[in-house]
């Protein structure tokens, strides 16, 4: 690549930053169904022609906006490994998702978003490609996190990788469920307390004595 390439390569990567955080400021202050692509266009001081260079369209922008986030948690997760003792690595890779939906609540709204079949057209090649990669790392780090209590003796022998999957739909649903009770002024729990228990759950499960258990049963 060039120096010119590469200058217009930063350039465009800079402007697809500004655009991004225009939108976070808008949908945050509107909503997702309030926001429009022209109020963003106005809050990064762009034509709306501008925007859509970048994006394919409002979901796209909106989804594209978890990108930085993905990047942050595959950093931090790696960081758990390296830090945090085999028996408590499951757990505090969950707790940094706990807490990035509790500070973050379009975050999780976003994940909600891309399961809708609907979405999948308007959403740039780009922008998906990021967010798979994203939720791979996040799996892939929860998976190591699993194999790494079974090296330790601590998780019977299990799918580590089965078990991230388990244990990101049960988190994705537990999210789910905390929202719309919310939503419904049903009676509620902190977030932190429900998922704390589902992920006690799970553990609970692959614990060696579980399994000896069962045998002992049968």
């Amino acid at each position: 690549m060039t120096n010119a390439q590469e200058r217009k390569a930063q350039e465009r990567q800079a402007r697809r930053r500004r655009i991004q955080e225009a939108a976070r400021t808008v949908f945050a202050e509107k909503g997702y169904a309030g926001a429009s692509i022209e109020l963003i266009a106005r809050a990064a001081q762009l034509s709306v022609g501008a925007i859509y260079l970048y994006f394919r369209s409002k979901e796209d922008l909106y989804v594209s906006l978890v990108e930085d986030t993905m990047t942050v948690f595959d950093v931090e997760m790696g960081r758990v490994r390296e830090d945090v003792e085999v028996s408590g690595r499951l757990h505090a890779t969950w707790d940094l998702l706990v807490k990035w939906a509790e500070r973050d609540a379009e975050g999780p709204r976003i994940l909600r978003l891309l399961a809708q079949p609907a979405i999948r057209p308007q959403l740039s090649d780009e922008v998906v490609a990021a967010v798979q990669t994203g939720i791979s790392r996040i799996q892939d780090h929860m998976g190591a996190c699993v194999a790494d209590g079974i090296h330790a003796g601590l998780y019977r022998q299990v799918n580590a990788r089965e078990i991230a999957d388990l244990a990101w739909s049960v988190l994705l649903g537990s999210l789910d469920a905390a929202e719309m009770h919310a939503s419904l002024a049903l009676p509620t729990e902190p977030l932190a307390t429900r998922t704390d228990r589902a992920l006690a759950l799970i553990e609970s499960a692959l614990a060696p004595q579980v399994a000896a258990t069962l045998r002992a049963v049968a």
